[in-house]
């Protein structure tokens, strides 16, 4: 009897040139979250988030974060992820993402919404921040 090989596992591919697109690249606890869970976090979030109007080209940033919450869901942790750590020479990036960073952990937005289903432990989460 011929033993038959586990499937192969590939990457997913980059989809529309986000930071490895599609799936859970980041293998974090972003993946248990559904779409409205990551909205409503969102929504929450954006309650603490300003930004520079006056700030060049503002409307086209983008970072990504990665966020680490205690066992009850408060952010302490947010530090730029993936390809954006490259761009943290850039003072403008810095500014922006700086201030991403600071929305997350504002004592007011730090107590994020999430479901009971990933309470109750550390969460590694992903947040793309932009205007």
């Amino acid at each position: 009897m011929a033993q038959t090989q586990p499937p192969k596992v590939r990457p997913n591919p980059r989809a529309d040139g986000q930071p490895n697109g599609g799936g859970n690249p980041l293998g974090n606890d972003t993946a248990a979250l559904s779409a409205d869970q990551r909205g409503a976090i969102g929504d929450h979030v954006r309650e603490c988030w300003t930004k520079d109007a006056g700030a060049l080209d503002i409307e086209q940033e983008r970072v990504l974060l990665t966020v680490t919450t205690d066992a009850n869901g408060v952010a302490h942790a947010a530090v730029v992820a993936g390809s954006d750590l490259s761009r943290l020479s850039d003072p403008r990036f810095r500014a922006f993402a700086e201030r991403a960073r600071r929305a997350i952990l504002d004592p007011r937005c730090a107590n994020l919404p999430l479901p009971n289903n990933v309470l109750g432990r550390v969460n590694v989460l992903t947040f793309r921040f932009s205007p």
